[in-house]
């Protein structure tokens, strides 16, 4: 038994259990790095769906079949509310990226899932 758990231990470890299903809009490359001027890994087209491990600033750590890589995070959509998508990462969302959308952002600054939003959430 030992055997068989060993090996996927490191998975289990680093968050991969907790992957949350996201896509891709539009075009985008996954990279092996958080680095646009590494070799792209490869080309994700349009709805690509992937599994999304966390965000920051620009990129996000994503897992695509059996590939881990980064791509923009401008290009990340997921389902939810701001409640699911900020403990990911994606919050201060803008209009310029896909995870941005009207039903995010109560108050309608251009601005989703910012710190300001989070006492007309608790309504």
């Amino acid at each position: 038994m030992h055997r068989l758990i060993r090996p996927l231990l490191p998975l289990l470890l680093c968050g991969a259990a907790h992957a949350t299903p996201a896509w891709v809009m539009p075009v985008t490359k996954l990279y092996p790095v958080p680095n646009q001027t590494s070799t792209p890994v490869r080309t994700l087209n349009a709805r690509t769906a992937l599994n999304l491990n966390r965000c920051y600033a620009l990129w996000c750590d994503v897992q695509f079949g059996a590939t881990r890589g980064w791509v923009l995070r401008a290009a990340v959509n997921t389902t939810g509310d701001c409640r699911r998508l900020v403990p990911l990462g994606l919050k201060d969302l803008r209009r310029t990226e896909a995870a941005y959308h009207t039903s995010r952002d109560p108050n309608r600054n251009g601005v989703a899932c910012e710190p300001m939003d989070r006492p007309l959430l608790g309504r």
